[in-house]
Order: C-alpha cells, then structure tokens, then sequence
C-alpha cells in the first residue's frame, strides 16, 4: 500500500500524534518531533494549536470517536442482548492485544497530568462518562429484553460493569496478558445473569 500524506496539515498533526501519544506518552512526545513527523513547519502547527495541551486535547477527542466507534461496531454485530454485552469482553480482548497491550489512551494521559481542573482532564472524563452511558444503554436493552432481567438496577449494575471493564484494561495492560478481561467477563456474566 502507497503511504499518502494527507493534505490538511491539521490531520497530519493529529494523526502523528495519535501514534506519539499513545506509543511514547505524551510527556515524552515533544512538539518538534510531532512538526518533524507530521511534515508541517513550526508555524504551520502553532496556526492549529497553540499549545501542547490543546494538541492534547484534539487528540483526545479524536481518539474518542476512533475507539467509541471501534467498540460500537465490535458489540453491535451480535444480535441479542446478551451476545452484545459479552462483546463488550470480546472487543476489550481483541484491543488489548491488537495494541500489544498498551492500555487505555485516556488512563495513560491522565496518569501523566495530575491536574484535575484542565481541559486534558476533562476529555478523559468525558471519554469515560461516554462509556459508562453506552454500558448503562446496553444495560437497559437487556433489562428490556425479557422478564427475567426485571431485577437488573440499571445504574447500579452499569457502574459495575464499568469497574470491570476499567479494572480489566489495567490489570491486562500491567500483566500483558488477556485474563483480566476473561475474568472481567465471567463476573459480568455471573452479575447480569447472562
């Protein structure tokens, strides 16, 4: 396959630095690397970003359509309920080791900006409440779907299920090993009686 640069130096900018970012963290990542690969001159990436931080925070929300969609299409080829959220697992283990286990984008960015109040921080908390609100729908599909779910809390059981599956991406990233999700999965079974 011929390697096309794109046109817009804006894309290239926060293409390059969606592979930076994320293989190297952003700490580590500095901005003439990001103006060297993305083939743009300094003043050319000061034109779209003022600073790293707002790179920072266009790479996060593009990195947030990327896996949001990335996980929609992986859990909504199942055709029942159950098989849906039991793809949540499967993805999270196809993830995990298509990335070779580098984790989540977002956890690895917060862990490097300790600062609670910044726009960093807010696309990570955004990224996560966007999850949990995909969980909770899916939840609520399920409780839907027959009597026998009609014991399912909503909120309550989406918040665990949210734990499990953020335990399970750090305990997998840390062990670069896929068990966490298998276990992650199991128990969200056993809890959602699926």
């Amino acid at each position: 396959m011929i390697n096309q640069v794109k046109d817009n130096p804006r894309e290239r900018i926060i293409d390059t630095a969606l592979r930076l970012f994320y293989e190297q963290g952003y700490l580590a990542t500095g901005i003439n690397q990001i103006i060297s690969e993305s083939q743009v001159a300094k003043a050319t990436f000061y034109n779209h970003f003022s600073s790293k931080e707002n790179l920072c925070v266009a790479y996060l929300q593009a990195r947030h359509i990327i896996w949001m969609e990335w996980l929609k299409d992986s859990v909504e080829i199942h055709t029942s309920t159950e098989e849906c959220l039991r793809g949540v697992f499967v993805f999270l283990r196809e993830w995990m080791e298509r990335c070779n286990f580098r984790g989540c984008a977002f956890l690895n960015i917060a862990s490097e900006v300790p600062t609670l109040n910044n726009k960093i921080r807010a696309e990570v908390i955004k990224h996560k409440d966007d999850l949990k609100l995909y969980l909770r729908q899916l939840i609520s599909l399920l409780k839907n779907s027959h009597k026998r779910y009609k014991d399912i809390n909503i909120e309550a059981d989406a918040d665990m299920i949210y734990v499990l599956v953020e335990g399970a991406i750090v305990a997998s990233q840390n062990y670069g090993e896929v068990w966490p999700v298998e276990a992650a999965k199991k128990t969200a079974c056993k809890l959602l009686k699926i």
